[in-house]
C-alpha cells in the first residue's frame, strides 16, 4: 500500500506544477499503464509458452503434434480444465464474465472499475488453458490484462470515470500493439471495438500507450511481424469479384462462430451444472478431437503461417489428403474446438481462432480460384491472407482496425483494395444476422446493452459550454433582504448570486431559501444577503459534459444548476436549467438515431 501512497502524494504534486493541466497528467500516466501493459503481454506469452513445455516439450503444440502420445492429448486438456473450474469459481464464484467480455461490462455497468480478481484468471487462468492444448488465443487476454492494470491504476489514484476510460484505453491499446507488433491498430482497436471516443484528449495517452508497449516488445522478440507474411500480387481486375465472393463465406463462417457460443454455452451447463467442472468437460472433448484433428490445438498460429507460407502439410493420421480436404477438415474442427473451449469456460481470446479459421477458408477459396483461372488468379497463400483480415473482421465487427492492422504487418499497399473489399462485405453478412461480435454474444445473452456505452461516449463529447445556459443576476453579500427580494423579482430567473467583493459567488438564494424571511418585514433591513444564501452549492464546470449534467439532475430535484468557470469554482458564468439539458439530449438522440439509420439503414 506504501506505493500507492507515494503515487497519490506524487499526483497531487504533478497536478499542483502542472495547474490543473489534464491531459499532460493522463499522458503521464499513460506511461506507466504502457510499459506495465508492455511487460503484462510479455509474462502473459511466456507462461503460455512454459506450460506448453511442460506438456509437449516445444513452445507451441504445433511442434510436437506429430511425436506426442495419445494421453497427452486428452490428459492436458482435461487437467488445465479442472485447473481453470477451480480458479474461475475461487475468484469470480458470481459467474462474471471475463475476458474483453468483462472489460466491455465493466466499463457499462461499473464505470470502468474492473474487477481487479479478474487479474488471476487472465493470467494463471489463461497460461494454464492455451499452454495446455485450448483452442483459444492469448490476445483477447492480453487486451483485458492491460485493462485491468490500467483500471486498478485509475482506482488507486482515485480518478474521475472519464479518466479511468481513457487509461483503460492505453491498457487495450498496449495489449493489441505488443501482441502483433502493431501500435497504429492498436490504437483504432482500443478507440474503435471498445470506447468509442476519438477526442484528442482520449487519443493522445492512448498512442502513448501504444508506442511504448510496442517498444518494450520488440526490444525483447525484435521488430518481426507477429506472422511470416507471403507477397502479396493482385494479378488482374478478375480477383476482385473472387474476393468479394469470399467475403461472403468469411461473413457466414464469422456469423456461425458467434452465434453457436450462447447455444453450447447452454448445453454444456445442461451436462454439468456445476461450473468448476465445466471447463474439464470442454478439455475432455477437445483432447478426444485433437486425437483425430490434432492442428486445432492451442493458438495454431503456426499452421496458419503455413497455410499463407504455402508449405502446410496435409497430412491426418499419417495419411497424406487433397489440400481442400485437409483444409475443410481443419476448419469444422477448429471452429468446433474453438466454440466448445470458450463456451465451456476457458479464459482465452476468439481472435486468434478468428485468424485460424479466416486462413483456412481463404486457403480452400483461394485453391479453388486459382485452379479456375490459373492465369488471372494469385495462388492460395494470398486469398488465406486476406481471409485472415476478412473473418476476423466480421467477427469483431472491427473491419478499420483489421484493415489497418494487417497494412501494418505486411507494409504493402497492394494488398488494401482486396483487403478492403473481402473486410467490408464479410462485416455486412455478419451483421445482417445481428450486430453482436465475438466480444459482445455474451453481453447481449445477459442483457447488457454495448450501445450505451456509445451513447455515453458521444454525451461526454458535448460539453456544457454547447448547452444554451442563462445569465443569473447577482447581488453583494451585504445587500439587505429587501433588496434582495426585489432583485429576485424582478428577475424572474428564479435565483440569485450571492457574491463578495471579489464577485465571486458566496452562495445562491431561491425562493426555497428566502420561503422562511418573507412574513417577517421587520427583518428586511436587518438581515443580508450573506445569512440568507445557502453556500452548500451544486455546480457544473463550464468543461464538463453533457453525461455529467443529466447524472447531475438525475441525483437532485433542484430546476437549475450553476455554471462556474473551469479555472475557479466560485466564478459563475450563468445558470444551466434541467429543461435545457434534456432538450439538447433529445437532439443528439434524434441526430444520432439518423446518422445511424443511414449507416446501417
Amino acid at each position: 500500500m506504501a506505493i500507492w501512497e507515494w503515487f497519490r502524494k506524487w499526483q497531487l504534486k504533478a497536478l499542483t506544477w502542472m495547474h490543473g493541466q489534464e491531459a499532460l497528467y493522463l499522458v503521464m500516466l499513460a506511461v506507466v499503464v504502457g510499459i506495465l501493459s508492455g511487460y503484462a503481454a510479455l509474462f502473459l506469452r511466456f507462461s503460455i509458452e512454459w506450460v506448453s513445455l511442460l506438456w509437449v516439450g516445444e513452445r507451441t503444440w504445433e511442434n510436437a503434434i506429430q511425436s506426442l502420445p495419445w494421453y497427452i492429448y486428452v490428459l492436458a486438456p482435461t487437467t488445465a480444465g479442472l485447473i481453470v473450474g477451480w480458479l474461475v469459481s475461487r475468484f469470480l464464484p458470481g459467474g462474471e464474465l471475463r475476458g474483453v467480455p468483462g472489460v466491455l461490462a465493466d466499463l457499462v455497468e461499473r464505470n470502468g472499475h474492473i474487477n481487479n480478481h479478474q487479474m488471476v484468471t487472465e493470467t494463471i487462468g489463461t497460461a494454464v488453458a492455451v499452454g495446455s492444448g485450448a483452442s483459444l488465443g492469448r490476445e483477447g487476454p492480453t487486451v483485458a490484462l492491460g485493462a485491468l492494470i490500467a483500471s486498478e491504476v485509475g482506482q488507486r489514484l482515485r480518478l474521475t470515470e472519464q479518466q479511468i476510460r481513457t487509461l483503460i484505453g492505453c491498457g487495450i491499446a498496449a495489449g493489441i500493439a505488443s501482441s502483433f507488433n502493431t501500435p497504429i491498430a492498436g490504437v483504432l482497436f482500443a478507440l474503435e471495438v471498445i470506447l468509442a471516443d476519438y477526442t484528442i484528449a482520449t487519443f493522445s495517452p492512448i498512442v502513448i500507450a501504444s508506442v511504448l508497449a510496442t517498444v518494450i516488445t520488440r526490444a525483447e522478440l525484435g521488430n518481426f511481424p507477429a506472422f511470416t507474411i507471403p507477397e502479396f500480387q493482385l494479378i488482374s481486375a478478375w480477383e476482385i469479384p473472387a474476393y468479394i465472393i469470399m467475403g461472403v463465406i468469411c461473413g457466414l463462417v464469422a456469423s456461425i462462430l458467434i452465434k453457436s457460443l450462447a447455444p453450447m454455452r447452454a448445453w454444456i451447463a445442461r451436462l454439468s451444472p456445476d461450473r468448476r467442472f465445466r471447463p474439464a468437460l470442454a478439455g475432455l472433448a477437445l483432447g478426444l478431437l485433437g486425437l483425430l484433428i490434432p492442428q486445432v490445438m492451442s493458438i495454431g498460429y503456426e499452421t496458419v503461417a503455413s497455410i499463407m507460407l504455402e508449405n502446410i502439410e496435409p497430412n491426418l493420421l499419417h495419411f497424406t489428403l487433397p489440400l481442400g480436404i485437409f483444409l475443410t477438415i481443419i476448419l469444422i474442427g477448429k471452429l468446433f474446438a474453438t466454440i466448445i473451449c470458450s463456451a465451456g469456460g476457458f479464459p482465452g481470446g476468439l481472435l486468434g481462432p478468428s485468424l485460424f479459421l479466416g486462413a483456412a477458408v481463404g486457403a480452400m477459396f483461394g485453391g479453388a480460384v486459382h485452379a479456375l483461372m490459373p492465369a488471372y488468379s494469385e495462388s492460395y497463400g494470398a486469398y488465406a491472407l486476406v481471409g485472415c483480415g476478412a473473418l476476423t473482421a466480421a467477427a469483431l465487427q472491427a473491419p478499420i482496425t483489421i484493415m489497418l492492422m494487417v497494412f501494418e504487418m505486411t507494409a504493402d499497399y497492394h494488398i488494401m483494395l482486396p483487403l478492403m473489399a473481402a473486410c467490408s462485405v464479410a462485416t455486412l453478412v455478419s451483421r445482417a444476422f445481428g450486430r453482436a461480435s465475438v466480444f459482445t454474444e455474451s453481453l447481449e445473452e445477459r442483457g447488457i446493452n454495448t450501445q450505451w456505452g456509445r451513447e455515453q461516449s458521444w454525451m461526454r463529447s458535448v460539453k456544457v459550454g454547447q448547452i444554451p445556459w442563462r445569465s443569473i443576476p447577482s447581488v453583494h453579500q451585504n445587500t439587505s433582504l429587501a433588496e434582495l427580494k426585489k432583485i429576485y423579482v424582478r428577475s424572474g430567473k428564479g435565483c440569485v448570486q450571492v457574491v463578495d467583493d471579489d464577485g465571486l459567488m458566496v452562495g445562491i438564494v431561491t425562493f426555497a431559501d428566502l420561503q422562511d424571511w418573507l412574513l417577517d418585514q421587520s427583518l428586511d433591513q436587518a438581515v443580508i444577503a450573506a445569512e440568507v444564501a445557502n453556500r452548500n452549492v451544486r455546480v457544473i464546470s463550464e468543461e464538463g459534459s453533457l453525461l455529467e449534467a443529466i447524472r447531475t439532475f438525475d441525483k437532485e430535484h433542484f430546476e437549475q444548476i450553476p455554471v462556474v468557470s473551469a479555472d475557479n469554482p466560485r466564478k459563475v458564468l450563468g445558470v444551466l436549467a434541467r429543461n435545457a439539458v434534456f432538450q439538447t439530449y433529445h437532439k443528439l438522440i434524434i441526430q444520432h438515431g439518423e446518422e445511424s439509420n443511414l449507416l446501417h439503414g
